[in-house]
């Protein structure tokens, strides 16, 4: 017995929508598995059911056509509009602005000029004194690296060049060698494995 089709392939076997070969296979798998076909059958009674609804429903109504308003009267509706904004801002600064309540008031008696007393000069800032912090004496000093000239390979005198790293001795010892504008090395000097520093 072959695998049974789903619902969504019955139902395109229904509206005749499978490729031809599948059509076949469907037809033949139909005739000899009764699940597939009961749930066809079930198939084609809601298919039946849809149809009658859908034949059922009234025919649609025409659609009204609205006759557009009048300029003169959107101009009219504006100026209404605009008119009681303006009268309702009023309104409220009205309700929302304070009232002046007239009291008398009795005020202190004049009094005499006050003297200007003279501001005290401003304070004198000494300097910040910044002092150095010495170090541990457990942390010995940094040692000053030794700078490493480049070696000159042949007597003449070097204008211009390009600097390349190259590896001596089998690359095992880094190397950096200036090599002139013909092509020949001009120039070398040892560096460091590690750090790429001169040795």
């Amino acid at each position: 017995m072959t695998q049974c089709w789903s619902e969504g392939e019955l139902r395109a076997y229904l509206d005749g929508e499978l490729p031809s070969r599948d059509m076949e296979r469907a037809g033949a798998h139909l005739s000899q598995c009764d699940a597939c076909g009961r749930l066809l059958a079930e198939l084609e009674v809601r298919a039946e059911l849809v149809v009658n609804w859908m034949q059922a429903l009234p025919e649609p109504l025409a659609p009204v056509r609205v006759p557009p308003v009048p300029r003169r009267a959107m101009a009219v509706r504006r100026w209404v509009s605009s008119a009681a904004a303006i009268a309702a801002a009023l309104v409220l600064g009205a309700m929302f602005t304070p009232r002046r309540v007239d009291k008398a008031t009795n005020l202190p008696p004049p009094q005499a000029p006050a003297v200007a007393v003279p501001a005290p000069p401003p304070a004198a800032v000494k300097p910040a004194i910044i002092r150095r912090v010495p170090r541990p004496r457990s942390a010995p000093p940094k040692p000053k690296p030794q700078i490493q000239y480049y070696v000159a390979l042949d007597d003449e005198p070097i204008e211009t060049g390009l600097v390349v790293r190259v590896g001596l001795d089998g690359g095992q010892i880094p190397a950096d060698v200036i090599v002139g504008p013909d092509g020949r090395a001009r120039a070398i000097r040892l560096v460091s494995d590690i750090s790429g520093e001169a040795k």
